[in-house]
């Protein structure tokens, strides 16, 4: 059953906002009074937080067989009186003493008339309210699995879509995986999210259509983004610290938000872009890492989301809930209904962002000519080897190829410039000539991207491969027996891999990861050699050129020292670098720099993880006039020097040419970056 698409947007009110709002999930439940309910909303609305997010529970809703909708009608009068505007979170009856997150799939045909009845209810009364602003489709989709329970309903879908896409005979030759249950996972999550969102558009038209993924690192093969761009009007992520931030470590936790923000932001394909939910508050006996942020540690992951782009940032949660499962977590306020150090910060970025309004309006991130490229067919291929593991080595593990990933973004970013993140499937492959592309241990390269990949080169585009990229075809066959297909684009064909330890360095300088890639040069040129074996090639192509270091690199500098890597890509990139509007003049570790501009203004948000205040020399270019706007944080010409574990907003106007110049004079990034040694 191929599902039916709306067929446009046209009206709704899109979730896009002039200046990037801050907001809090305002959680409801019985036992408040109507004047707790106003009280949350008058707190709201006293500390500049003008959006707010409310679960819809069915459970709370409908008892005894009648719909009683009194208790949330005081929170949308409430959000009404204060000019609060709602995200409403669809949430079908489900078990509320220990189903925290909500179901992903209905159980069958029966549940789903339930669901449909519910939302009907729901969406029919609620749209009354001025202040509903949009309808979150379901909380955290995705299940992060490889399978669809089949049950009637499921099966119905799984027999009609098999019918409208069948898979490939095999005939003769090599075997092929087969991923027929994971791709239906895919479907069946869009078909799910469709058949949702088109009862919604029709009780409610003129309200926007929202979701927000989870577990985005893990759960990507679930998703099928350009599907949902037909009928969302904006996207967003649920980015809890304690749940979603496993591969990250705290001080690199403002790198984790800047890196899935990133991520969203790509796959929102020109709709608006949210974060959903961020952790607002301490976790007792949830969350995978006890934590509570810090007030400095709010202010850094909110800056960082909007110079990542996104419209708002909704914490989870304003009020805890007052029992069974996160009883007294999560919340902004404090247990005698006070705003925490937390929300106060929160209140004084939401200030910040009113005062300078329009300085903020039209800002949009500065766009970076690096981008690191994922694809599903890896992460897929990895998860299903890494099933039958019983050894726990990190390259073995599902997780290899997107912490891969977000060690190349770790040590791109260090050098002042935050790469774009892009699955190769929407990736802009016309978009060559001064562009920088990287595939950072990505196991499969599927044929239909091949052509695009030679096409990239050929045209002008740079592309460094690293690790065990392109060691499956999508099919799970070796592409490297046989005849490797991008031979003449990589320059090079690999010999094999050999386990070399878990952790070892490659030539005299790279750390890398448990397998040593051998290659034999046939156009390349050799870069580096190992114990007499060629360990990386540069191979010109067309107007071009292709790196190919066949070691994961990336996988040896994140557990070991990433100065290496870091010094890797600040030669490889280092035109994509100096191209940037703003960038380090020298790597700054455990510093993040996430850089806006519109016409004429440059604005600079730079996180320092250091236990120490950190004075970092910029270079900015064109834009040399600098006034900081929050934070901790002086300014001396083109060096800024912000506080231990803050952050700071500077705003950079224009200066003249001849300032341009002599700045550009003085600066020689070449000179501390020794070649790689062959």
């Amino acid at each position: 059953m191929a599902f039916l698409l709306l067929a446009g947007t046209a009206g709704v009110r899109a979730q896009q906002c002039d200046v990037p709002q801050i907001g809090a999930q305002v959680f409801v439940e019985p036992g408040q009074t109507p004047e707790d309910i106003d009280g949350f909303f008058r707190l709201l609305h006293d500390n500049g937080m003008k959006v707010a997010r409310i679960r819809m529970f069915g459970a709370h809703m409908y008892r005894g067989g009648e719909w009683d909708f009194s208790l949330y009608d005081e929170a949308f009068r409430a959000a009404d009186k204060y000019g609060v505007r709602l995200f409403a979170t669809l949430f079908p009856v489900t078990d509320e003493l220990n189903d925290v997150g909500g179901f992903k799939f209905p159980r069958s045909k029966a549940h789903l008339r339930e669901i449909d009845d519910y939302i009907t209810a729901v969406v029919s009364h609620f749209r009354q309210y001025e202040s509903l602003w949009t309808w979150v489709l379901q909380n955290e989709p995705g299940s992060g699995g490889t399978r669809v329970a089949m049950t009637d309903l499921a099966r119905e879908v799984y027999d009609r879509w098999l019918a409208d896409f069948p898979p490939e005979e095999r005939g003769e030759g090599y075997l092929k995986a087969d991923f027929t249950q994971e791709k239906f996972l895919t479907y069946y999550t869009t078909w799910y999210l469709n058949h949702i969102a088109q009862l919604v558009e029709r009780l409610d038209p003129q309200r926007g259509r929202h979701i927000n993924p989870h577990q985005i690192l893990g759960t990507l093969p679930d998703y099928d983004f350009p599907a949902y761009s037909k009928f969302l009007t904006s996207v967003g992520a649920s980015l809890h610290l304690s749940w979603h931030f496993g591969m990250f470590s705290q001080r690199e936790y403002p790198l984790g938000v800047s890196l899935m923000s990133d991520i969203i932001r790509h796959n929102a394909l020109g709709n608006p872009f949210w974060i959903t939910e961020l952790q607002g508050g301490n976790v007792t006996a949830s969350g995978n890492v006890p934590y509570c942020p810090t007030a400095a540690h709010t202010a850094q992951y909110l800056w960082t989301a909007i110079a990542s782009g996104a419209e708002g940032v909704i914490f989870w949660s304003l009020n805890q809930r007052a029992a069974v499962m996160e009883a007294g977590e999560w919340g902004l306020l404090d247990f005698l209904r006070r705003p925490s150090d937390r929300m106060l910060e929160a209140a004084k970025v939401a200030s910040v962002l009113q005062r300078h309004g329009e300085e903020f309006r039209e800002l949009k991130p500065a766009p970076a000519p690096v981008t690191l490229l994922y694809n599903i067919a890896s992460l897929r291929i990895q998860r299903r080897n890494a099933e039958t593991l019983a050894s726990g080595e990190e390259g073995r593990q599902a997780s290899a190829c997107m912490k891969s990933l977000a060690a190349a973004y770790e040590a791109v970013s260090a050098w002042g410039v935050t790469p774009e993140v892009a699955d190769m499937a929407t990736f802009d492959w016309d978009d060559a000539a001064g562009r920088t592309a990287v595939i950072p241990h990505m196991v499969a390269l599927p044929s239909e991207f091949r052509p695009r990949i030679e096409s990239f080169v050929r045209n002008g585009g740079k592309l460094i491969v690293t690790g065990l990229s392109g060691f499956y075809d999508e099919d799970m066959r070796c592409l490297f027996m046989n005849g490797f297909p991008l031979k003449s684009c990589f320059g090079a064909e690999v010999s094999e891999f050999k386990v070399a330890g878990e952790y070892f360095t490659l030539g005299e300088e790279l750390p890398a990861h448990l397998w040593r890639g051998i290659l034999v040069p046939a156009s390349g040129e050799t870069m580096m050699t190992d114990g007499g074996d060629v360990a990386a090639v540069r191979n010109r192509y067309g107007r071009g050129e292709v790196v190919w270091v066949p070691s994961p690199i990336e996988l040896g500098g994140y557990h070991r020292d990433m100065a290496p890597l870091t010094a890797f890509y600040g030669r490889e990139c280092r035109d994509a670098i100096d191209a940037a509007p703003a960038s380090f003049r020298t790597p700054e570790p455990d510093v993040l720099m996430r850089t806006m501009r519109k016409e004429g203004v440059l604005t600079t948000v730079i996180v320092n993880k250091r236990p120490e205040s950190a004075a970092i020399r910029l270079r900015t270019g064109r834009y040399g006039v600098p006034r900081v706007i929050y934070g901790d944080a002086s300014v001396k010409g083109a060096q800024v020097t912000v506080g231990a574990d803050r952050c700071a907003v500077v705003v950079w106007s224009r200066c003249n040419n001849n300032l341009r110049q002599n700045s550009r004079k003085k600066f020689h990034p070449h000179s501390t970056l020794p070649p790689l040694a062959p």
